[in-house]
């Protein structure tokens, strides 16, 4: 019909649909959201691949979640509005930038150098002060994103899942998905590790994690002790943070959509508090949400998942007095 309108919205390229960033050397926002699309640490054989899809999903999934016009209205200022939390009566991340820097080009079985677009991607990041989100892809990805990080100087790692991923290797294999904690752990800048929410781990893991001096609390401490307690033993206070987080620390009722599912997992609301306390613990300079994997869940609920997972813990992170909103960067 003539002249009609048609009211519809195109799905965002980028994540919440915020402006893209391609060129590091330019980067200038106070977040920055990284697709890691590589599933080639997937430890075999048994476990399904498939998380390389994780990033366009998760893209994908992220509508109607944080508003980001490119204006905010009513002044000459950029930076999210932010969006409404109806259960806590308030607005979250209004007047943060942000920018999605796209996809870490991936080139089929070259690990070394998958490994080092990886790192190189984080470190650009790093350089320009902002605060990393990277979505992946299996978990192996944590390593060489937390190589990157080696210019915010010295860190401490929270590590959340469902698993340790501390064997020293799997089948003469070092870098995979069962062994990047223990890879983060060797690194010169990284103070300490601590896994929470753990439920399913080789007895070898525990006793690296002893010699290493790692810390850790099972599904069943965060949901007997609560997440406060937890994070108080087990995190190091004041101290800068990468938290890195495996969707199957989360219930397969709650997060069908990842490639090695454990009963007895937390339910989002407890992972929410827990990830509330860790931000409260200490600065995040950049976290992770990894072992996404669409094709287990074709109904795309895990993927709205792990968007709220970014929103929420963003969220808490530019809530914190001691860190707030940054400077703008230049």
């Amino acid at each position: 019909m003539e002249g009609a309108a048609f009211p519809v919205e195109a799905a965002p390229r980028t994540f919440f649909g915020v402006p893209t960033s391609y060129d590091l050397a330019e980067l200038d926002a106070h977040v920055a959201f990284l697709g890691v699309p590589y599933d080639g640490g997937t430890p075999q054989p048994g476990i399904p691949t498939g998380q390389r899809a994780g990033p366009a999903a998760a893209r994908e999934a992220s509508t109607d979640q944080i508003w980001y016009p490119r204006v905010r209205p009513g002044t000459s200022e950029t930076g999210a509005e932010g969006w409404y939390d109806v259960e806590a009566d308030r607005d979250y991340l209004v007047g943060v930038t942000m920018a999605d820097v796209g996809d870490v080009a991936i080139q089929g079985s070259d690990t070394a150098g998958n490994y080092e677009r990886i790192a190189a991607a984080a470190r650009g990041i790093a350089g320009r002060g902002a605060l990393m989100v990277a979505v992946g892809g299996d978990h192996s990805i944590s390593y060489p994103l937390g190589q990157g990080m080696e210019p915010r100087g010295e860190f401490d790692v929270v590590h959340v899942d469902a698993h340790t991923d501390f064997l020293d290797e799997l089948n003469g294999a070092r870098l995979t998905g069962a062994s990047q904690l223990r890879r983060l752990a060797e690194m010169p800048f990284v103070n300490s590790v601590s896994a929470l929410g753990v439920r399913n781990v080789d007895r070898a893991e525990i006793q690296g994690l002893r010699e290493l001096d790692g810390r850790w609390a099972t599904s069943r401490d965060i949901m007997e002790r609560g997440p406060s307690e937890v994070v108080r033993d087990a995190v190091p206070g004041g101290t800068n943070l990468y938290v890195s987080v495996d969707l199957d620390v989360l219930d397969s009722s709650v997060a069908p959509g990842h490639s090695l599912p454990e009963p007895g997992g937390l339910g989002y609301r407890e992972l929410r508090a827990l990830l509330v306390e860790v931000a409260r613990r200490g600065r995040v300079i950049g976290f992770d949400v990894v072992e996404l994997n669409p094709a287990r869940d074709p109904s795309g609920a895990t993927a709205r998942v792990a968007a709220w997972i970014v929103v929420h813990l963003l969220s808490e992170i530019f809530d914190q007095p001691r860190q707030g909103v940054p400077p703008p960067l230049g």
